[in-house]
């Protein structure tokens, strides 16, 4: 959801970029409206639009990085005693978690209120109305405004005033202005939180009054009309689905655009710039990476299953297998992955089904977050490991493989791997990195497994892994209580980011990094 927003405030900003440079000066005000009202719609279309053709144009490749296997100087294992990790303490409580959308329905739920505020308030307005007539007089004042076919005219104005008036108010029920105001109403309840959609309002209320004083000046001098416009008292009420004759704000850029001189035919030209912005347009949202994957149909979704052992990284046909198994999820909320974990905590299995056949018996049902979307997932948690009798066994129970004994250990390196922005002496990268690596775990840790597996009070995950000499992040092992907590830890150290090497006699050298977790589920 955040990234289509995204992507409607960046078309739309294009869009408007595009009017306020080559269109906004020019006297088609016709045209301009027009194009005020398709051009923001458009933008929210436009990431919807998939064109195969753009598509073999400009083909999109996955590229996989492979990680080459590094080896250097030789450390004995008796090293790993003095690694001393900055530990990451993860705390979470079984009370409601803030989920961004509900934000974003809080915030649409808001706007309707104060805009049916709003409306309450104009409607107010109406016990002036006599029956059959559609010019509707105000007591004790000097408004004039349209709404849809009744023009609101203020007591206090001279009959002058409401002469050039009505004359200007009727080009606002004849074109219908009113249905332009209240679209970008409801543009402004859906996109709340998108303030492009208000700066296309005030451009199209601008617009209108182009039009109207275009028509309205035909009947009278343009200096009794300029005169009549800064003259009158500026005290209309300010409501955004109406018209207001006398708008102060923007009476300067009327009395402006009525003396411009009328556009030249050639200018309509400039209206081709839209040609190029919708190719470059529709080449992203046709080509970007997160759309090309191909949406699976229900007779291949067997093609989706995989299996992963405790500790196997998930690269090759399987990372391409799980990115296609996550994006189908996404795309597809009638359907749910079943996710076992075999008796020995050993191996996981992925599979996709539909969300009719129900949930399995003695699965519960989890929500994956990916980046801002998520998707369903019923797993078989298991019987959770009987727990190690202390933190040191669990330590000796992780997996250290002969590569291990070709690393650096952390603690002894000359010069430490580099964190992005961290700088300094060795021992300063040393504790910039450590406290960097903690903070994007507390960050990055799902803390809703704690109520999932119904954990309670301290929960220890030990992590290690290495980071190679090209500063990637590599053989990350987990040891845990659960396969699950073991899973999102490694899950979360696989979204490290890439690092400068550390150096050892000055060249780059493998670096083994030990991590404790503690995750403390508070009631």
């Amino acid at each position: 959801m955040a990234r289509y927003i995204i992507e409607i405030i960046c078309f739309q900003a294009i869009f408007l970029v595009g009017y306020k440079v080559f269109l906004k000066k020019e006297t088609f005000f016709t045209y301009n409206r027009m194009y005020l009202l398709i051009t923001p719609i458009l933008a929210i279309i436009l990431p919807f639009l998939k064109i195969a053709a753009l598509q073999a144009m400009i083909p999109v490749q996955e590229v996989v990085k492979a990680l080459p296997e590094a080896i250097s100087g030789s450390y004995n294992v008796a090293a790993l005693d003095t690694i001393k990790p900055t530990p990451v303490i993860i705390s979470t409580t079984s009370g409601y978690e803030l989920n961004w959308m509900h934000v974003y329905y809080i915030g649409v739920v808001i706007s309707a209120l104060l805009f049916g505020y709003k409306l309450f308030q104009f409607s107010r307005l109406l016990r002036f109305k006599e029956k059959g007539k559609r010019v509707i007089i105000l007591p004790d004042s000097t408004q004039a405004f349209t709404f849809f076919n009744y023009v609101f005219l203020g007591e206090k104005l001279s009959p002058l005033s409401r002469k050039q008036i009505l004359a200007h108010e009727h080009i606002h029920i004849k074109q219908r202005h009113t249905l332009d105001l209240l679209l970008f109403e409801v543009l402004r309840i859906v996109f709340w939180c998108n303030p492009l959609v208000y700066l296309f309002q005030k451009e199209i209320t601008l617009i209108h009054e182009y039009l109207a004083d275009g028509h309205a000046v035909g009947n009278t001098s343009k200096k009794q009309y300029y005169e009549e416009l800064l003259n009158t008292a500026f005290d209309t009420k300010q409501f955004s689905f109406i018209n207001p004759f006398f708008n102060h704000s923007i009476i300067k850029k009327r009395i402006i655009m009525l003396q411009k001189t009328k556009s030249k035919q050639i200018a309509k030209a400039k209206y081709l710039f839209l040609v190029p912005a919708l190719f470059a347009i529709l080449v992203y949202t046709s080509c970007s990476n997160e759309n090309s994957i191909e949406t699976p149909t229900e007779v291949n979704i067997e093609n989706l299953s995989y299996e992963l052992t405790t500790g196997e990284d998930l690269e090759g046909e399987k990372l391409k297998t799980h990115q296609e198994y996550e994006a189908f999820l996404i795309a597809n909320p009638d359907y749910v992955s079943w996710t076992s974990i075999n008796e020995d905590g050993t191996k996981l299995s992925y599979s996709v089904h539909k969300l009719s056949e129900g949930k399995p018996e003695g699965y519960q049902e989890l929500t994956y977050i990916h980046g801002d979307e998520t998707y369903k997932v019923y797993m078989n948690l298991g019987t959770p490991k009987a727990p190690p009798t202390d933190d040191i066994t669990m330590i000796e129970e992780m997996v250290i493989t002969p590569d291990d004994l070709d690393s650096v250990p952390f603690e002894i390196i000359d010069q430490a791997p580099l964190f992005p922005n961290c700088t300094g002496t060795s021992q300063e990268r040393k504790e910039c990195m450590s406290m960097s690596i903690s903070k994007h775990v507390n960050r990055r840790f799902d803390t809703s497994i704690g109520n999932t597996l119904n954990l309670t009070g301290i929960n220890r995950i030990f992590v290690s892994f290495k980071i190679d000499k090209n500063g990637n992040v590599v053989n990350i092992r987990t040891r845990a209580t659960h396969p699950v907590l073991e899973a999102e830890a490694k899950r979360v150290i696989e979204t490290l980011p890439q690092m400068q090497p550390g150096e050892q006699d000055g060249q780059p050298v493998d670096v083994l990094y030990s991590l404790p977790i503690t995750f403390k589920v508070q009631s």
